[in-house]
């Protein structure tokens, strides 16, 4: 009897669950009553003309269609209210009148995309510009897992049937495959509602977005809110999550044993937690001045640079050779499998990389990286045009997409300690006018970071110098110029590039570096150390960095270099590769020898370290010339509105343009004066903390923006759109200086905002540091760390859940 107790209730409530997700999947296929009452999302914009209004400051006409039967995405206006379901969305003029998209499988919830679609080219062009920041913009990231989410719920569908057809049928195999199936379904719902309910909640960022003065800002007018579909999911899994039980006492009583299978199925689950677990470094994290694992303890970097040497050319004011080409170490999966053995055995926890390429695959090598215990410091710019140029310094859209195409590259391996903003971008007093940049890098990548959930630090590695500048640009870096102790815009790893201890140098060698930084508030490392001015290297200062009293100031340090890499101080290098065969040289030997005596200290302990503390920035002098008015956030949607508003864009007749753009720039801005125009609105100034409207926006769009002015000044005429036949007309532009002046300022409607960017469409990752995408927004694509990393680490937990619950079930079956 109980067995028909068991299988009647399991069948009511998977039964239950059916009903409800077939519900779920009618919501807006059509506009009769059942469908559009249901739906996932709803996005209200009945208050968005009123929100623009308010923004631009002239009345709004055009923005709305009250045509119920107007086609959607079709620039005919856009409706009072968007409902978005599994296979398509509705656009409502009132509350049930309104025209519903094609039906498709696995339908994206792209929002903003459907609003724009809808809307007359002013008006998107307008929308692109106003609404700078959030997860709503982000139609690849919502459209990518909203059609992941799709599947598992049809896959916990298709699971609920099963288990509801196969439970009434009295045999032990199909009463298994109900459980199984009721398993499978509950674990597919849960992921596909979890990711549904965090898309949702990050989109309804924008309901908090205000436009207007900021004396009296307004709401945007866009609000997101749940759709009741996602209830019904979420009770569908419960009913389905709740069957589970009944269905395997049922399956328990009609079977006498199966330990061989119980077995398996608990032995498969532990290998997969144990291979889990083997796999995850523990993350490193700041408190005060020092850092510390997960565990509590004092972490130091015990590290060595890994990257082979490209071609060069030598800055006289550098004794270093400076990069024109890169290596990027981390793509070889055979080199790795070769080296890594080798820096296992030389003790090193951590390696520093220099430049790397977005766009390859770095899966091998960082795995095998995190198997031997070894964490990786990942400098962000890339040789040449991939980062600051310290004569010339811009913090600017395509800088700042190449930075997070790297970032995205690497999120998903456990063992990126750091990423480096810049390296040696100042050398002297005078370059300290880029300090500004480089801060403003640091919080962006710091802000963006914080929105993926990334426990990685920001880090900045400067070359050594005169106290004068040196410990102003670490103390700057580590600032709050708001004077409030945030730490929105510090680095969390300053790291000193230092090669005074040279030979069988003695400790006092470091001690006025020691008193320099003795009351510094955020960590710090030797980010390269290792003199070769006096061979042979002895490597005996690891033992005086790795102990007290330096230990209380520095965290450790990364020797230079594992492959052999030239410079005007002399020769460095620690082995020699041919083929698969690596080579130790004695300079490797003796470092193996020092890092092999290291013993980290323990203290203070992490309860001791204190809370992280931001001070006031130092002051400018005649050594320290930076502002601390930092740039703002770069804003590619407001570059990417102006180029296609811009009257005379830059087309360039090679296919390699990043050689020519600095010389049309400096021949425009000589020639703006001539029609009484100039070039400061693509200017910066990190001094006087001046920043043009147009200066954050790419090379490109700023060559276009200083053309424009020039073609406008002289009447638009044609030969004013030549440039050597490296300019052209654009047809699509405004057909007046008025109107054309009047669009490019809505595109630039808050020039110096700060915000946090979003992912960008697309990296390139290659050297030129050119990028394209969409960076304006605080949402990211933090529901990936939200849910484990990856839509693949989700199926990975799916398994070992599933493996989990089975091999009990069947073991106490």
């Amino acid at each position: 009897m109980r067995g028909e107790i068991c299988i009647g209730s399991a069948s009511v409530l998977s039964f239950a669950a059916l009903i409800m997700l077939i519900f779920v999947h009618v919501g807006q296929i059509n506009t009769s009553k059942v469908p559009r009452g249901i739906s996932m999302v709803q996005v209200n914009v009945s208050g968005y003309g009123q929100g623009l209004e308010v923004a631009l400051g002239d009345p709004i006409s055009g923005l709305y269609t009250d045509n119920a039967s107007a086609p959607l995405e079709d620039m005919q206006g856009i409706r009072q209210m968007y409902k978005f379901g599994l296979y398509s969305h509705c656009g409502f003029v009132n509350d049930s009148q309104g025209l519903c998209s094609n039906i498709s499988t696995a339908n994206r919830f792209q929002p903003f995309t459907v609003l724009t679609a809808d809307m007359l080219t002013n008006y998107s062009q307008i929308t692109n510009a106003i609404i700078t920041g959030g997860t709503f913009i982000d139609s690849d990231y919502l459209g990518e897992f909203s059609n992941a989410a799709w599947y598992l719920i049809l896959i916990g569908t298709v699971a609920a049937a099963l288990a509801l057809i196969t439970g009434f049928l009295k045999h032990s195999v199909l009463f298994f495959l109900s459980t199984v199936a009721a398993i499978i379904g509950a674990i597919a719902l849960l992921i596909g509602a979890t990711i549904w309910t965090v898309i949702i909640k990050k989109a309804q960022g924008v309901n908090n977005f205000l436009v207007g003065p900021a004396a009296s800002p307004a709401p945007l007018g866009i609000v997101v809110s749940t759709g009741n579909a996602l209830f019904l999911l979420w009770a569908a899994w419960a009913c389905l999550l709740v069957s589970i039980l009944p269905y395997l006492i049922r399956y328990a009583s009609c079977i006498m044993s199966s330990k061989r299978f119980s077995h398996f199925l608990a032995l498969a689950s532990g290998v997969l937690a144990l291979a889990a677990g083997a796999q995850a470094l523990q993350k490193v994290s700041r408190s005060g001045r020092y850092l510390y694992t997960e565990d509590g303890n004092r972490f130091f970097i015990k590290g060595i640079a890994y990257q082979e040497q490209g071609q060069t050319s030598t800055d006289p004011n550098n004794p270093f050779s400076e990069p024109s080409t890169f290596i990027d170490p981390l793509t070889d999966a055979n080199a790795c499998n070769r080296d890594v053995p080798s820096l296992k055995d030389l003790g090193v926890n951590a390696i520093r990389v220099y430049s790397v390429n977005s766009s390859l695959n770095h899966d091998a090598c960082m795995s095998a990286l995190s198997q031997a215990g070894i964490y990786t410091i990942i400098d962000l710019a890339l040789p040449v045009n991939g980062s600051i140029d310290r004569l010339s310094p811009t913090w600017t859209t395509n800088l700042l997409d190449l930075y997070l195409g790297t970032i995205n590259a690497f999120n998903k391996y456990d063992n990126v300690l750091a990423y480096n903003v810049g390296n040696e971008v100042i050398i002297d007093p005078e370059g300290t006018v880029a300090a500004p940049f480089i801060k403003a890098a640091a919080r962006d990548v710091r802000a963006y970071l914080d929105s993926i959930s990334s426990s990685a630090l920001v880090g900045y590695a400067a070359i050594d110098g005169d106290d004068n500048w040196v410990l102003p640009l670490a103390q700057y870096l580590a600032c709050d110029p708001t004077d409030s102790n945030s730490g929105s815009s510090s680095i969390d790893l300053f790291g000193l590039n230092n090669y005074e201890f040279c030979g069988d140098a003695s400790p006092s060698a470091y001690s006025n570096k020691n008193g320099d930084f003795a009351g510094y508030n955020a960590p710090a490392y030797f980010s390269e150390f290792g003199c070769v001015k006096q061979p042979p290297r002895l490597w005996t200062e690891v033992e005086t960095i790795f102990s007290q009293p330096m230990s209380d100031i520095w965290s450790g340090g990364v020797a230079f270099s594992y492959f052999p890499a030239e410079s005007n101080d002399g020769q460095f290098g620690m082995v020699t590769v041919n083929g698969d065969t690596v080579t130790t040289s004695d300079d490797y030997d003796r470092l193996k020898s020092e890092y092999g005596k290291v013993t980290f200290p323990t203290v203070p302990s992490k309860s001791d370290a204190g809370a992280s503390q931001f001070l006031t920035c130092p002051s400018t002098n005649s050594t320290w010339l930076a502002t601390t008015k930092l740039p703002p956030t770069p804003n590619d949607a407001a570059c990417k509105c102006l180029d296609s508003n811009l009257s005379c864009l830059f087309s360039p007749q090679v296919a390699d343009s990043t050689n020519i753009v600095g010389s049309l720039l400096d021949f425009t801005c000589s020639s703006l004066p001539n029609v009484n125009g100039n070039c400061n609105d693509i200017s910066s100034n990190g001094t006087t903390g001046t920043y043009g409207r147009v200066a954050f926006c790419d090379p490109n769009t700023k060559l276009s923006f200083v053309m424009s002015e020039f073609y406008e000044l002289s009447n638009r005429n044609s030969q004013a759109c030549d440039f050597s036949g490296n300019a052209t007309v654009n047809s699509n532009a405004p057909a007046s200086i008025s109107s054309a002046n009047a669009a490019a300022s809505s595109c630039l409607t808050n020039p110096s905002a700060t915000f946090t960017p979003t992912s960008p469409a697309s990296t390139t990752g290659s050297g030129s540091g050119s990028t394209s995408g969409s960076t304006s927004g605080n949402g990211g694509n933090g529901a990936i760390g939200l849910l484990g990393g990856s839509p693949q680490a989700l199926l990975g937990v799916g398994i070992a859940v599933l493996f989990s619950v089975l091999g009990s079930a069947l073991t106490l079956a």
